[in-house]
């Protein structure tokens, strides 16, 4: 099955490490790719350079590449991805409104409990980003820069350095197809981002949160693939560390994205391995450990950090039938309050972050998170033409379904005392689906149900959301689209959200009740 995820499948395995791989319409002539080269397009996580972004609305936007021959000569390829959302949050004044004043309130962004680094994050509140991707290279060898920002300075009411990214990956790929009979080798060496866990088939999926973990450094990565018929073994291991550390003598602010002085120079050690049997079903198999030992956090007074990853997931890209993701992982941390970014569970800022939404400020940093992740996309058209192969040029009915759960275990036994929540023992859960209807070449509909308990034992602080959606685009398989979206949340008594720069949780805020925004997206 072709559909709207199938782009980032384009750039991450094809446009960013092999430079002479164009993007194409469906309707090019151009054969489809070797058995060989599906072996290649095997991974168990996102390649550097893939855009941190969750699926788009509706999955209803295909795209394709080719491979292109291999005597191809050095060139140069520009890739980019953008979306800019205008977002307004409806809500009522608090107290009485004078005269001079409306009872209805607009805010942007709308004050609603979808953070990214916490579990309550579903991605249904659009965010600004974009991504441009510069490489230059040939079948070989390839060096990539890419630029990031997650706002606009035209539409930005104050500047928030943390938001332009500016360089977010610099790294040069080598790339070794032919090793050995049957054998492709892949390194990657500089600065990159990795990621596991990842539940679409070639996106971050609905959530827009890798599941076992996400890796920001500077160092190595090694893929090695060996074919055997039909089934290709896969082994990776890459090694990271950090550029610098926060100095000890400069005080946390918000141009410098509040840093965290205790926290020390980060490493991380990470291996995989999975099989996969006919581009179909893969089993994938990972292991991490990150950890410091730098005698400047804290002025030598914090213990040395480490958190250990053990994760394995199973996806099934069954053409016709669609594509299943499911993933565990458990996530045991000691001391993690100083350890950085260099590693982020459920898109958390490092051990701090963990402390902060997971842990408890009286866990020493030390706990676990065991996490279940699973998602399925399958297109009707696609179902009832099997066994042939759906182009999407008609209207055709795409489902989802999606969910999360993460159970917590903690040294800090105490409770939260805004939400009242446990820190120990707690499971939190979420859950959805999404239908995406395709009625014209020019215009789909999609409808989205989300429902999050950020404690399963009180369902008080959980919440829903109701997301219908209208989807323009150029053509059938554009690579645009304008969603024009409404958002109702329906919340229970406790549902809290955030306040402040930084923001922190404030019961005195009462959240939007409804969100409208109208976003464009590209990619190329």
């Amino acid at each position: 099955m072709r559909h709207s995820f199938c782009w980032w499948g384009v750039i991450a395995g094809a446009c960013l490490f092999l430079p002479s791989l164009p993007a194409r319409a469906a309707d090019d002539s151009t054969p489809p790719a070797s058995k060989d080269d599906a072996r290649q397009s095997i991974s168990l996580g996102l390649a550097p350079g893939t855009p941190q972004v969750g699926a788009l609305p509706g999955g209803l936007t295909p795209a394709y590449g080719q491979r292109a021959p291999d005597d191809a000569e050095w060139r140069f390829d520009f890739h980019g991805f953008l979306t800019m959302p205008l977002r307004v949050g409806l809500n009522t004044r608090a107290g009485v409104a004078t005269t001079e004043q409306h009872k209805e309130v607009l805010h942007a962004p709308p004050v609603t409990p979808d953070y990214r680094d916490s579990f309550t994050y579903t991605s249904i509140v659009p965010q600004p980003y974009t991504q441009l991707n510069f490489s230059y290279g040939n079948q070989e060898v390839t060096g990539n820069v890419v630029l990031l920002s997650r706002t606009a300075t035209t539409a930005a009411s104050f500047y928030n350095p943390p938001d332009q990214s500016g360089i977010s990956d610099a790294f040069v790929n080598f790339r070794l197809p032919h090793l050995a009979r049957n054998v492709h080798l892949d390194i990657d060496v500089g600065a990159f981002t990795n990621r596991y866990g990842v539940m679409g088939e070639y996106d971050e999926g609905r959530y827009g949160t890798p599941a076992i973990a996400r890796l920001n450094g500077v160092g190595e990565n090694i893929i090695a693939k060996v074919g055997l018929g039909n089934t290709v073994i896969q082994v990776e291991q890459g090694f990271l560390g950090q550029f610098d550390k926060f100095p000890n003598d400069v005080l946390p602010s918000g141009w410098n994205n509040f840093g965290n002085p205790n926290e020390g120079s980060g490493f991380v050690n990470h291996l995989h391995a999975g099989v996969a049997y006919l581009s179909t079903a893969t089993v994938g198999f990972h292991y991490l450990f990150a950890w410091t030992q730098d005698d400047r956090a804290s002025q030598s007074t914090r213990p040395d950090g480490k958190m250990t990853v053990l994760g394995t997931d199973i996806r099934l890209t069954t053409g016709n039938l669609g594509h299943l993701y499911f993933a565990a992982a458990r996530a045991s941390a000691t001391n993690v309050g100083s350890v950085g970014r260099i590693l982020e569970i459920m898109n958390t800022g490092g051990g701090q972050g963990l402390i902060n939404n997971y842990l408890g400020p009286n866990s020493n940093g030390t706990g676990t998170l065991t996490t279940l992740a699973f998602q399925y996309d399958v297109s009707l058209q696609s179902i009832l033409r099997y066994p042939n192969v759906f182009t999407g040029e008609t209207p055709d009915l795409v489902l989802s379904l999606f969910g999360m759960q993460t159970r917590v275990t903690s040294d800090d036994k105490g409770v939260n005392i805004i939400t009242s929540s446990k820190y120990d023992g707690v499971t939190k859960r979420k859950f959805g689906a999404e239908a995406g209807y395709s009625l014209l070449s020019w215009l789909a509909a999609s409808f989205r149900f989300d429902e999050v308990m950020p404690d399963s034992n009180d369902s008080k602080q959980s919440f829903s959301i109701v997301s219908p959606r209208l989807i323009f685009r150029s053509k059938w398989q554009a690579h645009d689209q304008v969603v024009l979206q409404y958002s109702r949340f329906i919340y229970r008594s406790n549902v809290i959200v955030r306040s402040g720069y930084p923001a922190e949780l404030d019961p005195s805020i009462k959240p939007d009740r409804d969100m409208i925004s109208l976003s464009a997206t590209m990619w190329w």
